[in-house]
């Protein structure tokens, strides 16, 4: 019925038709001005899962009642929570939040830090098929480089500005969903994202902090997703190079690879790092490494600032056509990001995670498939698999 003075009970009988959508994110118009249309709108709960409360029959849960309603925390535990008197309720299609906890979950929840080309695209599309997930405003806010605003003048003014590309006010009243982004520049860029991450958002648990502004299980989480590196120097210069995409895209892919072959973009970036003092153990004439300078330099106080010298002056804003090797060396710009924050907040994957190990055409590369990839997302962040 249009409203609840007219509803009427419809008998499902044999023959009858109803539509079942188990999108739990599909939106329904009645599209005609005085028929109304049947949807049905089933909730449950999985008993497969574990739980801490003696629900085990489907009468059980017909017998709750009104002061009662079931919560699902972070462990994937189901557990009931005993309402108030005049307590009051916000409902969703999708969620039930109780309106004395609005507010209670940061924003954003998760960031996906790269890296470029390493599929952070499909990942962020895949964790927001979850019902409990909103989108960002854009899916690549890259508020914490290029469109960091410069001319605010206070934290505050930066954290609301930040706050601006995601459905804060809307998510403030839900706090049982959550949001997120995937910006694949930040990983490389460091020395630049991680002082602005830390002053905007201040629910990220760093080891210069001695706590955080809000319970751990709030604490923002980092997703790195990985990939061969020859294969993603190759896919980066083919993004950079190819005709395709807006305007605005084209744009940002930067000039300065049009008209340069994939070996001359090889050999600039290795003369860049030569420069800034990330390759003493390579010698440029012989093409060969020193390996007992590597070992000796390989994670040292001197290759960390000669990495930092190197993102200074070779990381630029407003173009990817820059740094297409050191983006492949993974372990460098991971340590800065350890060096911040606590590892288990890390979630670290491979693209060749995504594929399925039974596909003949991935020459045993494959890992458990998206599904699983997914899925470990959604534990890592907090939420219940999907």
């Amino acid at each position: 019925g249009p409203d609840e003075d007219h509803m009427q009970r419809v008998s499902c009988d044999i023959g009858h038709v109803f539509e079942i959508n188990n999108q739990a994110k599909h939106a329904v118009s009645n599209c005609h001005p005085s028929h109304h249309r049947v949807h049905l709108i089933l909730d449950y709960i999985n008993m497969d899962r574990n739980t801490n409360t003696n629900i085990n029959t489907n009468m059980d849960i017909q017998k709750r009642n009104h002061e009662k309603f079931y919560h699902h925390d972070n462990n994937n535990h189901i557990h009931r929570v005993q309402l108030s008197p005049g307590e009051i309720l916000r409902q969703t299609r999708r969620s039930i939040d109780r309106e004395i906890e609005m507010g209670n979950r940061p924003i954003p929840s998760f960031l996906i830090l790269g890296a470029q080309k390493c599929g952070t695209t499909s990942l962020y599309d895949y964790i927001n098929q979850h019902p409990l997930v909103v989108r960002a405003r854009r899916r690549e806010t890259h508020c914490l480089d290029w469109r960091w605003n410069d001319k605010l003048q206070t934290t505050k003014q930066r954290q609301e500005w930040c706050k601006k590309f995601f459905y804060a006010k809307e998510l403030y009243e839900h706090p049982s969903c959550m949001t997120g982004e995937s910006t694949p520049s930040y990983l490389l860029d460091s020395e630049r994202v991680i002082p602005r991450l830390k002053e905007v958002f201040p629910h990220v648990s760093s080891f210069s902090s001695s706590s955080s502004s809000s319970s751990p299980q709030n604490n923002l989480k980092f997703i790195v997703m990985l990939r061969d590196p020859i294969r993603r120097a190759v896919s980066q210069v083919a993004m950079v190079q190819s005709v395709d995409g807006t305007e605005e895209q084209k744009r940002h892919r930067g000039t300065e690879w049009l008209t340069m072959s994939f070996e001359d973009i090889v050999h600039k970036d290795i003369f860049n790092m030569k420069q800034d003092g990330l390759l003493p153990h390579w010698n440029t004439i012989t093409q060969t490494c020193d390996m007992d300078i590597f070992r000796k330099f390989a994670g040292s106080k001197e290759e960390d600032d000669a990495f930092r010298t190197y993102l200074q002056r070779r990381v630029i804003l407003m173009s990817g056509s820059h740094s297409l090797i050191s983006r492949g060396l993974y372990e460098l710009q991971l340590r800065q990001w350890f060096h911040a924050f606590p590892i288990d907040q890390f979630l670290v994957m491979k693209l060749e995670d995504m594929y399925d190990n039974q596909s003949e055409t991935n020459q045993g590369l494959g890992g458990g498939g998206a599904k699983e990839v997914a899925n470990r997302a959604f534990a890592h962040i907090g939420l219940p698999p999907y």
